[in-house]
Protein backbone atom coordinates (compact mmCIF):
# COMPACT_ATOMS: atom_id res chain seq x y z
CA UNK A 1 0.00 0.00 0.00
CA UNK A 2 2.78 2.06 0.64
CA UNK A 3 4.66 1.69 -2.38
CA UNK A 4 1.33 1.98 -4.25
CA UNK A 5 0.68 5.26 -2.50
CA UNK A 6 4.17 7.00 -3.21
CA UNK A 7 3.99 5.71 -6.98
CA UNK A 8 0.34 7.68 -7.09
CA UNK A 9 2.07 10.93 -5.49
CA UNK A 10 5.37 10.83 -7.10
CA UNK A 11 3.55 10.40 -10.38
CA UNK A 12 1.42 13.88 -9.78
CA UNK A 13 4.56 15.62 -8.59
CA UNK A 14 6.67 14.45 -11.71
CA UNK A 15 3.76 15.21 -13.93
CA UNK A 16 2.67 18.17 -12.11
CA UNK A 17 5.93 20.07 -12.86
CA UNK A 18 6.91 18.46 -16.08
CA UNK A 19 3.60 19.55 -17.95
CA UNK A 20 4.01 22.46 -16.27
CA UNK A 21 7.12 23.98 -17.53
CA UNK A 22 6.36 22.72 -21.15
CA UNK A 23 3.49 24.56 -21.08
CA UNK A 24 4.89 27.57 -19.78
CA UNK A 25 7.68 27.39 -22.53
CA UNK A 26 4.19 27.71 -24.96
CA UNK A 27 2.64 30.42 -23.05
CA UNK A 28 5.71 32.35 -22.33
CA UNK A 29 7.34 32.67 -25.70
CA UNK A 30 3.93 33.27 -27.31
CA UNK A 31 3.50 36.31 -24.95
CA UNK A 32 7.20 37.48 -25.56
CA UNK A 33 5.79 37.31 -29.12
CA UNK A 34 1.79 39.00 -28.77
CA UNK A 35 0.09 36.23 -29.25
CA UNK A 36 -2.70 36.07 -26.58
CA UNK A 37 -3.44 33.03 -24.58
CA UNK A 38 -7.02 32.30 -23.17
CA UNK A 39 -6.38 29.51 -21.19
CA UNK A 40 -3.39 27.96 -19.38
CA UNK A 41 -4.06 24.37 -18.53
CA UNK A 42 -2.58 21.82 -15.93
CA UNK A 43 -4.06 18.44 -17.02
CA UNK A 44 -7.31 17.35 -19.22
CA UNK A 45 -10.64 17.15 -18.78
CA UNK A 46 -13.07 20.29 -16.63
CA UNK A 47 -11.14 22.19 -14.47
CA UNK A 48 -11.57 21.74 -10.76
CA UNK A 49 -9.57 25.45 -9.65
CA UNK A 50 -8.97 28.59 -11.92
CA UNK A 51 -8.19 31.76 -11.74
CA UNK A 52 -7.80 34.77 -14.35
CA UNK A 53 -4.72 37.51 -14.71
CA UNK A 54 -5.63 40.72 -15.91
CA UNK A 55 -5.03 40.06 -19.53
CA UNK A 56 -7.54 37.52 -19.62
CA UNK A 57 -5.82 34.62 -18.90
CA UNK A 58 -7.55 31.67 -17.04
CA UNK A 59 -5.05 29.22 -15.54
CA UNK A 60 -6.65 26.34 -14.46
CA UNK A 61 -5.66 22.78 -12.88
CA UNK A 62 -7.90 19.61 -14.67
CA UNK A 63 -8.11 15.97 -13.26
CA UNK A 64 -6.72 14.04 -15.37
CA UNK A 65 -2.77 14.53 -14.92
CA UNK A 66 -1.40 13.28 -17.75
CA UNK A 67 -1.02 16.30 -20.02
CA UNK A 68 -1.81 19.98 -20.67
CA UNK A 69 -2.36 22.73 -23.01
CA UNK A 70 -2.47 26.20 -23.82
CA UNK A 71 -5.51 27.93 -26.08
CA UNK A 72 -4.78 30.58 -27.82
CA UNK A 73 -6.66 32.97 -29.20
CA UNK A 74 -7.31 31.53 -32.97
CA UNK A 75 -9.84 32.04 -35.98
CA UNK A 76 -10.07 28.33 -36.61
CA UNK A 77 -11.33 27.72 -33.17
CA UNK A 78 -14.25 29.86 -33.09
CA UNK A 79 -15.19 33.43 -33.10
CA UNK A 80 -12.49 36.26 -32.03
CA UNK A 81 -13.61 39.64 -31.38
CA UNK A 82 -12.16 42.66 -33.46
CA UNK A 83 -9.57 44.10 -31.17
CA UNK A 84 -7.98 40.43 -30.64
CA UNK A 85 -7.46 39.90 -33.84
CA UNK A 86 -4.29 41.14 -33.92
CA UNK A 87 -3.11 38.68 -31.21
CA UNK A 88 -4.50 35.75 -33.19
CA UNK A 89 -2.25 32.70 -33.22
CA UNK A 90 -3.25 31.94 -36.85
CA UNK A 91 -2.29 35.51 -38.31
CA UNK A 92 0.85 35.22 -36.80
CA UNK A 93 3.61 34.80 -39.36
CA UNK A 94 5.06 31.14 -39.26
CA UNK A 95 8.36 31.92 -37.60
CA UNK A 96 6.60 33.34 -34.82
CA UNK A 97 4.26 30.30 -34.61
CA UNK A 98 7.41 27.64 -34.95
CA UNK A 99 9.16 29.43 -32.10
CA UNK A 100 6.07 29.02 -30.16
CA UNK A 101 5.50 25.31 -30.88
CA UNK A 102 9.24 24.77 -30.20
CA UNK A 103 9.28 26.39 -26.85
CA UNK A 104 7.26 23.83 -24.96
CA UNK A 105 10.22 20.99 -25.76
CA UNK A 106 13.25 23.27 -25.67
CA UNK A 107 11.46 24.48 -21.95
CA UNK A 108 11.68 20.41 -20.93
CA UNK A 109 15.61 20.01 -22.20
CA UNK A 110 15.87 23.58 -19.97
CA UNK A 111 14.56 21.72 -17.05
CA UNK A 112 16.85 19.13 -17.34
CA UNK A 113 19.89 21.02 -17.65
CA UNK A 114 19.22 23.09 -14.31
CA UNK A 115 18.10 19.84 -12.42
CA UNK A 116 21.61 17.61 -13.74
CA UNK A 117 23.10 21.26 -12.67
CA UNK A 118 21.32 21.14 -9.29
CA UNK A 119 22.25 18.06 -8.08
CA UNK A 120 25.82 18.00 -9.35
CA UNK A 121 26.49 21.17 -7.50
CA UNK A 122 24.79 19.45 -4.57
CA UNK A 123 26.65 16.10 -5.05
CA UNK A 124 25.82 12.87 -5.65
CA UNK A 125 27.00 9.25 -4.99
CA UNK A 126 26.10 6.50 -7.27
CA UNK A 127 26.48 3.08 -7.35
CA UNK A 128 29.33 1.66 -9.37
CA UNK A 129 28.77 -0.49 -12.59
CA UNK A 130 29.88 -3.59 -11.33
CA UNK A 131 29.63 -6.80 -12.49
CA UNK A 132 29.63 -10.09 -10.05
CA UNK A 133 28.50 -12.95 -12.42
CA UNK A 134 29.50 -13.94 -16.09
CA UNK A 135 26.68 -16.03 -17.31
CA UNK A 136 27.92 -19.18 -20.07
CA UNK A 137 27.56 -19.06 -23.64
CA UNK A 138 27.09 -15.90 -23.84
CA UNK A 139 28.99 -12.73 -25.58
CA UNK A 140 30.87 -11.91 -22.31
CA UNK A 141 31.61 -15.56 -21.88
CA UNK A 142 33.17 -16.24 -24.81
CA UNK A 143 35.04 -12.88 -25.07
CA UNK A 144 36.64 -14.21 -20.91
CA UNK A 145 35.23 -11.10 -19.46
CA UNK A 146 36.19 -11.53 -15.69
CA UNK A 147 33.50 -11.35 -13.06
CA UNK A 148 33.93 -9.35 -9.93
CA UNK A 149 34.88 -6.40 -12.00
CA UNK A 150 34.21 -2.72 -12.37
CA UNK A 151 33.10 -1.23 -15.88
CA UNK A 152 35.40 2.03 -16.35
CA UNK A 153 34.36 2.33 -19.99
CA UNK A 154 32.32 1.00 -22.84
CA UNK A 155 33.94 1.66 -26.77
CA UNK A 156 35.70 4.88 -25.30
CA UNK A 157 32.87 6.34 -23.35
CA UNK A 158 34.21 6.76 -19.98
CA UNK A 159 31.14 5.44 -17.07
CA UNK A 160 30.66 6.43 -13.34
CA UNK A 161 27.42 4.57 -12.73
CA UNK A 162 24.95 1.60 -13.69
CA UNK A 163 22.82 3.46 -15.98
CA UNK A 164 25.68 5.04 -17.84
CA UNK A 165 26.90 1.76 -18.29
CA UNK A 166 23.32 -0.06 -19.43
CA UNK A 167 22.78 3.14 -21.95
CA UNK A 168 26.00 2.78 -23.11
CA UNK A 169 25.59 -0.96 -24.09
CA UNK A 170 22.39 -0.85 -25.34
CA UNK A 171 23.83 1.80 -28.22
CA UNK A 172 25.61 -1.11 -29.51
CA UNK A 173 22.94 -4.18 -29.79
CA UNK A 174 22.82 -6.04 -32.61
CA UNK A 175 25.93 -3.56 -34.12
CA UNK A 176 28.39 -5.21 -36.52
CA UNK A 177 31.20 -4.72 -34.73
CA UNK A 178 33.39 -5.14 -31.72
CA UNK A 179 33.73 -2.69 -28.92
CA UNK A 180 36.44 -2.15 -26.18
CA UNK A 181 34.84 -2.36 -22.59
CA UNK A 182 37.77 -1.67 -20.00
CA UNK A 183 37.14 -3.14 -16.56
CA UNK A 184 38.81 -3.61 -13.14
CA UNK A 185 39.39 -6.54 -11.99
CA UNK A 186 38.68 -7.35 -8.07
CA UNK A 187 42.53 -5.89 -6.67
CA UNK A 188 43.99 -6.58 -10.21
CA UNK A 189 45.22 -3.50 -12.68
CA UNK A 190 42.59 -2.63 -14.89
CA UNK A 191 42.25 -4.66 -18.47
CA UNK A 192 40.47 -4.19 -21.48
CA UNK A 193 38.03 -7.05 -22.82
CA UNK A 194 36.71 -7.19 -26.59
CA UNK A 195 32.74 -7.48 -27.52
CA UNK A 196 31.53 -8.80 -30.60
CA UNK A 197 28.54 -7.18 -30.15
CA UNK A 198 26.98 -8.21 -33.68
CA UNK A 199 26.17 -11.81 -31.80
CA UNK A 200 24.12 -9.78 -29.10
CA UNK A 201 20.52 -9.77 -29.76
CA UNK A 202 17.32 -9.28 -27.93
CA UNK A 203 15.79 -12.55 -26.42
CA UNK A 204 12.65 -14.05 -26.50
CA UNK A 205 13.10 -15.19 -22.74
CA UNK A 206 14.51 -12.86 -19.94
CA UNK A 207 16.24 -9.37 -20.38
CA UNK A 208 19.20 -8.44 -22.98
CA UNK A 209 21.80 -8.10 -20.78
CA UNK A 210 20.62 -11.90 -20.11
CA UNK A 211 22.00 -12.55 -23.88
CA UNK A 212 24.73 -10.15 -23.32
CA UNK A 213 25.94 -12.24 -20.48
CA UNK A 214 26.72 -9.72 -17.88
CA UNK A 215 25.20 -10.16 -14.53
CA UNK A 216 25.43 -6.37 -12.57
CA UNK A 217 25.47 -6.15 -8.63
CA UNK A 218 26.74 -4.18 -5.71
CA UNK A 219 31.01 -3.98 -5.73
CA UNK A 220 32.30 -6.60 -4.02
CA UNK A 221 35.37 -6.90 -2.17
CA UNK A 222 38.05 -7.87 0.22
CA UNK A 223 36.29 -8.62 3.89
CA UNK A 224 37.88 -5.50 6.07
CA UNK A 225 36.07 -3.26 8.01
CA UNK A 226 36.14 -0.01 7.44
CA UNK A 227 33.42 0.90 9.73
CA UNK A 228 32.65 -0.50 13.39
CA UNK A 229 29.36 1.24 14.79
CA UNK A 230 29.58 2.36 18.17
CA UNK A 231 28.02 -0.10 20.45
CA UNK A 232 27.32 -2.74 17.77
CA UNK A 233 27.35 -6.49 17.54
CA UNK A 234 30.38 -5.93 15.75
CA UNK A 235 32.05 -3.45 18.53
CA UNK A 236 30.92 -5.87 21.47
CA UNK A 237 32.21 -8.88 19.59
CA UNK A 238 35.58 -7.41 19.25
CA UNK A 239 35.81 -5.97 16.06
CA UNK A 240 38.00 -3.27 15.33
CA UNK A 241 38.55 -0.92 11.50
CA UNK A 242 41.29 -2.31 9.46
CA UNK A 243 40.49 -5.86 10.47
CA UNK A 244 39.92 -8.67 7.92
CA UNK A 245 37.81 -12.11 7.92
CA UNK A 246 39.63 -15.02 7.17
CA UNK A 247 37.25 -17.58 8.21
CA UNK A 248 33.68 -18.01 9.57
CA UNK A 249 32.56 -21.18 11.29
CA UNK A 250 35.61 -22.75 9.73
CA UNK A 251 34.93 -21.46 6.31
CA UNK A 252 37.64 -19.08 4.78
CA UNK A 253 36.27 -16.49 2.64
CA UNK A 254 37.94 -14.31 0.82
CA UNK A 255 34.45 -11.61 -0.63
CA UNK A 256 32.68 -9.07 1.62
CA UNK A 257 29.64 -10.79 -0.07
CA UNK A 258 30.25 -13.72 1.73
CA UNK A 259 31.05 -12.48 5.17
CA UNK A 260 27.44 -10.43 4.44
CA UNK A 261 25.31 -13.84 3.93
CA UNK A 262 26.77 -15.59 7.03
CA UNK A 263 25.58 -12.30 8.72
CA UNK A 264 22.02 -11.90 7.16
CA UNK A 265 21.55 -15.51 8.14
CA UNK A 266 22.53 -16.01 11.35
CA UNK A 267 20.55 -13.56 13.81
CA UNK A 268 20.80 -14.19 17.47
CA UNK A 269 23.48 -16.75 16.41
CA UNK A 270 26.85 -16.55 17.63
CA UNK A 271 30.04 -16.89 14.65
CA UNK A 272 33.33 -17.96 15.02
CA UNK A 273 35.50 -15.65 12.94
CA UNK A 274 39.41 -15.68 12.67
CA UNK A 275 40.19 -12.18 11.75
CA UNK A 276 43.70 -10.99 10.28
CA UNK A 277 44.48 -7.89 12.81
CA UNK A 278 48.57 -6.39 12.28
CA UNK A 279 49.84 -9.25 10.62
CA UNK A 280 48.64 -11.67 13.12
CA UNK A 281 45.47 -13.87 12.97
CA UNK A 282 42.80 -14.09 16.28
CA UNK A 283 39.68 -15.72 16.97
CA UNK A 284 36.48 -13.99 17.65
CA UNK A 285 33.03 -14.45 18.68
CA UNK A 286 29.71 -12.24 17.30
CA UNK A 287 26.36 -12.81 17.05
CA UNK A 288 24.64 -11.00 14.61
CA UNK A 289 21.23 -9.05 16.29
CA UNK A 290 18.06 -9.07 14.00
CA UNK A 291 17.00 -6.52 11.75
CA UNK A 292 14.79 -3.59 12.79
CA UNK A 293 12.85 -3.46 10.03
CA UNK A 294 13.33 -7.96 9.26
CA UNK A 295 13.97 -9.65 12.55
CA UNK A 296 14.81 -12.75 10.12
CA UNK A 297 17.50 -11.14 8.80
CA UNK A 298 21.24 -10.56 11.08
CA UNK A 299 22.77 -7.29 11.48
CA UNK A 300 26.14 -6.78 12.78
CA UNK A 301 26.82 -2.67 12.23
CA UNK A 302 29.60 -3.11 10.09
CA UNK A 303 31.03 -1.64 6.43
CA UNK A 304 33.39 -2.43 3.88
CA UNK A 305 37.10 -0.31 3.61
CA UNK A 306 36.45 -0.16 0.11
CA UNK A 307 33.89 2.10 -1.70
CA UNK A 308 30.90 0.99 -3.58
CA UNK A 309 29.79 4.25 -5.24
CA UNK A 310 31.72 7.36 -7.32
CA UNK A 311 30.99 10.37 -6.47
CA UNK A 312 29.93 13.24 -8.70
CA UNK A 313 30.53 17.00 -7.48
CA UNK A 314 31.36 20.32 -9.55
CA UNK A 315 31.44 24.09 -9.20
CA UNK A 316 28.51 26.15 -10.19
CA UNK A 317 29.67 26.87 -14.26
CA UNK A 318 30.75 23.32 -14.42
CA UNK A 319 27.84 22.09 -13.15
CA UNK A 320 25.65 24.44 -15.81
CA UNK A 321 28.04 22.45 -18.82
CA UNK A 322 27.93 19.00 -17.26
CA UNK A 323 24.49 19.74 -16.91
CA UNK A 324 23.68 20.55 -20.75
CA UNK A 325 26.02 17.42 -21.61
CA UNK A 326 24.25 15.42 -20.02
CA UNK A 327 20.93 16.71 -21.24
CA UNK A 328 22.47 15.76 -24.64
CA UNK A 329 23.85 12.73 -24.10
CA UNK A 330 19.97 11.58 -22.99
CA UNK A 331 18.71 13.08 -26.12
CA UNK A 332 20.85 10.64 -28.31
CA UNK A 333 20.29 7.87 -26.30
CA UNK A 334 16.96 8.17 -26.86
CA UNK A 335 17.35 8.67 -30.54
CA UNK A 336 19.24 5.82 -30.40
CA UNK A 337 16.87 3.88 -28.63
CA UNK A 338 13.96 5.21 -30.86
CA UNK A 339 16.06 4.21 -34.00
CA UNK A 340 16.57 0.49 -32.70
CA UNK A 341 12.89 0.23 -31.52
CA UNK A 342 11.93 0.88 -35.57
CA UNK A 343 14.59 -1.42 -37.09
CA UNK A 344 13.78 -3.98 -34.74
CA UNK A 345 16.85 -4.40 -32.56
CA UNK A 346 14.90 -3.87 -29.55
CA UNK A 347 11.43 -5.17 -29.08
CA UNK A 348 8.45 -3.11 -28.53
CA UNK A 349 8.15 -4.42 -25.29
CA UNK A 350 10.49 -2.53 -24.10
CA UNK A 351 7.96 0.42 -24.16
CA UNK A 352 7.17 2.11 -20.69
CA UNK A 353 3.90 3.74 -20.41
CA UNK A 354 2.59 5.58 -17.55
CA UNK A 355 2.36 2.53 -15.12
CA UNK A 356 6.09 2.00 -15.49
CA UNK A 357 5.98 6.01 -14.94
CA UNK A 358 4.44 5.72 -12.25
CA UNK A 359 6.61 2.95 -10.80
CA UNK A 360 10.16 4.85 -11.11
CA UNK A 361 8.47 7.79 -9.66
CA UNK A 362 7.65 5.72 -6.41
CA UNK A 363 10.57 4.20 -6.67
CA UNK A 364 12.98 7.24 -6.56
CA UNK A 365 10.76 9.33 -4.10
CA UNK A 366 11.14 6.62 -1.93
CA UNK A 367 15.29 6.60 -2.56
CA UNK A 368 15.20 10.87 -1.88
CA UNK A 369 15.21 13.91 -3.30
CA UNK A 370 18.42 13.60 -5.73
CA UNK A 371 17.26 10.21 -6.73
CA UNK A 372 13.81 11.69 -8.12
CA UNK A 373 15.41 14.56 -9.46
CA UNK A 374 17.25 12.63 -11.53
CA UNK A 375 14.38 10.67 -12.79
CA UNK A 376 12.54 13.90 -13.06
CA UNK A 377 15.15 15.25 -15.53
CA UNK A 378 15.22 12.02 -17.08
CA UNK A 379 11.61 11.98 -17.81
CA UNK A 380 11.82 15.66 -18.97
CA UNK A 381 14.03 14.92 -21.11
CA UNK A 382 11.74 12.00 -22.99
CA UNK A 383 8.77 14.45 -22.74
CA UNK A 384 10.90 17.05 -24.70
CA UNK A 385 12.33 14.47 -27.50
CA UNK A 386 8.49 12.83 -28.08
CA UNK A 387 6.49 15.86 -28.49
CA UNK A 388 9.06 17.19 -31.19
CA UNK A 389 8.51 13.77 -33.39
CA UNK A 390 6.97 14.28 -36.47
CA UNK A 391 3.37 13.15 -35.37
CA UNK A 392 0.71 15.04 -36.10
CA UNK A 393 -0.98 16.00 -32.18
CA UNK A 394 2.21 16.76 -31.16
CA UNK A 395 4.37 19.68 -31.53
CA UNK A 396 6.43 17.89 -33.91
CA UNK A 397 3.44 17.45 -36.12
CA UNK A 398 3.02 21.03 -35.78
CA UNK A 399 6.35 21.62 -36.80
CA UNK A 400 6.30 19.51 -39.90
CA UNK A 401 3.08 21.64 -40.81
CA UNK A 402 4.82 25.13 -40.32
CA UNK A 403 7.72 23.85 -42.11
CA UNK A 404 5.92 22.41 -45.46
CA UNK A 405 4.20 26.20 -45.32
CA UNK A 406 7.84 27.59 -44.83
CA UNK A 407 9.04 25.44 -48.31
CA UNK A 408 5.37 26.23 -49.87
CA UNK A 409 4.52 29.84 -48.94
CA UNK A 410 1.23 28.79 -48.29
CA UNK A 411 -0.28 26.89 -45.50
CA UNK A 412 -1.02 23.49 -45.54
CA UNK A 413 -5.03 23.12 -46.13
CA UNK A 414 -7.38 22.45 -43.17
CA UNK A 415 -8.36 19.10 -44.54
CA UNK A 416 -5.32 17.65 -44.89
CA UNK A 417 -4.23 19.04 -41.04
CA UNK A 418 -7.86 17.25 -39.77
CA UNK A 419 -6.59 14.31 -41.31
CA UNK A 420 -3.47 14.15 -39.72
CA UNK A 421 -5.38 15.02 -36.32
CA UNK A 422 -7.20 12.13 -36.68
CA UNK A 423 -4.26 9.42 -37.77
CA UNK A 424 -1.83 11.31 -34.85
CA UNK A 425 -4.13 10.94 -31.93
CA UNK A 426 -4.88 6.91 -33.35
CA UNK A 427 -1.18 6.65 -33.55
CA UNK A 428 -0.58 7.73 -30.09
CA UNK A 429 -3.26 6.45 -28.22
CA UNK A 430 -2.00 3.18 -30.12
CA UNK A 431 1.49 3.45 -28.65
CA UNK A 432 -0.26 4.21 -25.30
CA UNK A 433 -1.93 1.35 -25.31
CA UNK A 434 0.97 -1.21 -25.87
CA UNK A 435 2.91 0.70 -23.45
CA UNK A 436 0.70 0.27 -20.88
CA UNK A 437 -0.26 -3.62 -21.58
CA UNK A 438 4.03 -4.31 -21.33
CA UNK A 439 3.66 -1.92 -18.12
CA UNK A 440 1.17 -4.29 -16.49
CA UNK A 441 2.92 -7.62 -18.54
CA UNK A 442 6.13 -6.49 -16.44
CA UNK A 443 4.06 -6.04 -13.37
CA UNK A 444 2.50 -9.49 -13.55
CA UNK A 445 5.92 -11.20 -14.22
Amino acid sequence: MTEFLYSIFGLLILLGVLVTFHEWGHYWVAKKLGVKALRFSVGFGKPIWGRTNKHGTEFVIAPIPLGGYVRFVDEREGDVAEEDLPYAFNRQPVWKRILIVLAGPMANFLLAIVVYAAVYMMGIAVGKPFVTNVLPNTVAAQANFPENSEILSVDGVQVKSLEDAIFAFVDHIDDDKTIKVEVQPLNKEPTTVVLDVSQWQEPDEGTIFDSLGLDFGRVDGEPSLGLVAEDSPAENGGLKVGDTVVSVNGESISLWSEFVAFIENSPSKPLELIVSRDGYQQPLVVTPEPNERDPAIGYLGIAPSFQGYNVINYGFFESIGKGTEQTWVMVERIGSFLGKLITGKLSIKNLGGPVGIAQGAGQTAQAGMVAFLLYLAMISVNLGFVNLLPIPMLDGGHLMYYLVELVRGKPVSEKIMELGMRVGIILVLTIMAIALFFDINRINQ
